[in-house]
């Protein structure tokens, strides 16, 4: 008898938490809206490149597109005129740099 209301209880525990588990994962996925709204078409490779060159004194190096950031930037490697290699980063939207 034990056993059995020990199990019972057991399952309705692992109900409720699957539950829970449910709807607090449904509240962390963005509504197709923000998805929409989070996406840009970046600007090119050169571009970001020249806007570094701008702000920054010194060769470019290279750069690199991370879409996963939130905005997407580019992560451009600059050598500077003192000899130091600094990395700048360039809103992919924008152009500006973050």
């Amino acid at each position: 008898m034990i056993k059995k209301l020990t199990l019972i209880a057991l399952m309705v525990v692992a109900v409720l938490f699957a539950q829970n588990v449910h709807s607090a994962s449904q509240k962390l996925l963005p509504t197709p809206e923000l998805r929409e709204k989070k996406t840009c078409t970046p600007i090119g490779k050169g571009a970001a490149m020249s806007a570094a060159a701008r702000r920054v004194n010194g060769k470019v190096l290279s750069a690199s597109l991370n879409m996963r950031a939130r905005p997407p930037v580019y992560r451009v490697k600059i050598l500077t005129d003192s000899g130091r290699v600094r990395h700048v980063y360039v809103n992919a939207c924008n152009g500006r740099l973050a």
